[in-house]
């Protein structure tokens, strides 16, 4: 989820929007790339 021209640039949550679609998906998303994203760090 890092950026390949801009090292320390990450895109999460709904920046990505993985399914397009509202709701507890997308939610789960949000937090699991959240979660990560911080663990890369």
């Amino acid at each position: 989820m890092e950026a390949k021209k801009v090292p320390g640039l990450y895109a999460i949550g709904e920046a990505v929007d993985v399914t397009g679609w509202l709701g507890g998906y997308n939610f789960q998303w949000a937090w699991a790339s959240a979660h990560a994203a911080g663990m890369a760090l």
